[in-house]
């Protein structure tokens, strides 16, 4: 008798999904206990114990997920940038203007916003910046900003100034989630593209 016959695939399948919600779950409080404890000391003053008893699962379970804390940071980080890129390429056909820019900005701003268990965590001031600086990065050089060094003489110039865009935006942001989010995400992403496009000019 076949296992379709019996019922003892769909039983299967039904363990597969129940394990592989307990794993989405598992890794999603994990994540938040890391960005609740963040909000306190860096990464580097933060144990997997500590996790662990935050988020109320064993450390073995942990294990089985992650290496160590900073493996975890890691994965949250790659999630972000994930993201952040999905944005980009949803959006692939902005023009790449003044106009396209501020529309992707304020996506990603809205996530920022709307996102404070762990994107507003990565942008304080105990999150990394280096990390920081690689999605900037990446964000600025695939297309957010390419009109703005269009005229620009040659690419050690361009470097500079890539460099001053996305120091400066990460200010501009960790300025704004110290400071209440004090103005709209449509006035910050102007602001940004505007205080670029002044530089160009």
């Amino acid at each position: 008798m076949s296992g379709k016959e019996t019922g003892e695939a769909p039983f299967m399948e039904d363990k597969q999904v129940k394990e592989s919600r307990k794993a989405r779950y598992t890794r999603m409080v994990l994540r938040e206990s890391l960005m609740e404890l963040m909000k306190m000391k860096p990464i580097s003053l933060i144990s997997v114990k500590e996790i662990c008893a935050l988020a109320d699962i064993s450390r073995s379970t942990f294990y089985a997920h992650y290496a160590d804390q900073n493996g975890l940071l890691q994965k949250t980080e790659e999630e972000m940038l994930v993201f952040f890129d999905s944005i980009l390429n949803k959006n692939i056909f902005y023009k790449n203007d003044k106009h396209g820019a501020l529309q992707i900005l304020e996506e990603i701003l809205q996530h920022i916003a709307d996102n404070n268990k762990s994107v507003y965590v990565l942008f304080s001031e105990n999150g990394n910046v280096n990390f920081l600086k690689t999605l900037f990065s990446s964000l600025y050089r695939k297309n957010i900003f390419k009109y703005l060094t269009d005229k620009l003489p040659d690419e050690q110039t361009k470097e500079y100034y890539f460099m001053f865009f996305v120091t400066g935006t990460i200010g501009i942001i960790y300025h704004w989630i110290n400071n209440g989010m004090n103005k709209s995400i449509h006035e910050l992403a102007k602001l940004i593209v505007n205080l670029t496009s002044q530089i160009k000019q």
